[in-house]
Order: C-alpha cells, then sequence, then structure tokens
C-alpha cells in the first residue's frame, strides 16, 4: 500500500513540477519585457504560416487530433463499462468492478473535456498580463 502511494505521490509532484516549468517557459519573456532582435539568430522557423505559433500548434494538436480521438475511446470506453454492468448479473466482485470502471471512464472524460477549458484559461490568463502576438488576444 504504501508503494502504491509513493508511486502516486512521484506521480503528482512530477506534474506539478512540469507545470511549473511550462508556467515559467512562456510567462518569464512575458513578465521580463524581453525585446527580441529583428533578424533574430539561430535555425529558421519550422512553421510555415506566419501566424502560426507554438501555442497555435499546441491548440491545433489538442483540438483536431487529441479530443477526436479521445471522444472515440471514451465512447468505447462507456460500451465497455456498460458491457461489464450487464455481465455482472448480480455479482457483488464484478459489480464492483463494473462502477470502478464507470467512475474512471466518467474522471477520463472530466480531464478529456476539462483540457480543453485549461489551455483556454490559461491563454486567457497570459492574454490579461501581456499582449503576445502569435497567442491570438482579444482586443481590448
Amino acid at each position: 500500500m504504501l508503494k502504491m502511494k509513493s508511486k502516486y505521490f512521484f506521480s503528482a509532484v512530477s506534474l506539478c513540477l512540469f507545470s511549473i516549468f511550462l508556467i515559467l517557459f512562456f510567462v518569464n519573456p512575458v513578465l521580463g519585457n524581453i525585446t527580441e532582435p529583428a533578424n533574430p539568430p539561430g535555425i529558421e522557423s519550422p512553421f510555415k504560416d506566419p501566424k502560426m505559433t507554438l501555442i497555435g500548434l499546441l491548440n491545433l494538436i489538442l483540438r483536431d487530433i487529441v479530443l477526436p480521438i479521445g471522444a472515440v475511446i471514451a465512447v468505447l470506453a462507456l460500451i465497455f463499462t456498460g458491457f461489464l454492468f450487464v455481465t455482472a448479473q448480480g455479482n457483488e466482485d464484478k459489480l464492483k468492478t463494473a462502477k470502478k470502471s464507470l467512475t474512471w471512464t466518467v474522471v477520463g472524460i472530466a480531464v478529456l473535456l476539462g483540457a480543453l477549458v485549461i489551455s483556454e484559461g490559461i491563454k486567457n490568463t497570459i492574454c490579461l498580463i501581456s499582449d503576445i502576438p502569435g497567442l491570438e488576444c482579444p482586443k481590448k
């Protein structure tokens, strides 16, 4: 039991540290008022569209790839959970497994839908701090 708790604790700490890294990576240039040179040295941008930025690419991946695939998986998980309830036939152990499956399926669907809400919330928070050209902030 202790080993499983430490596993979840390590996962939670890793997720928090990764989130802090992302926040510092994206917010630091905003808060530091760093100006970019006219001709920045280095590698040419891989984005062919001048309006496409890293944040735009991440939103594109989230909306066009992750959400549709996740929706299909969520529907299949709900069908499988229903199958577990039907095949339980009153057996308490199988019903317990089916209820656990339903709970985690609903949690997964909430995380899937919450991902878009969280990304929009982060974008709007950054837009409140400063107007970043590639972020498509609403005009004030």
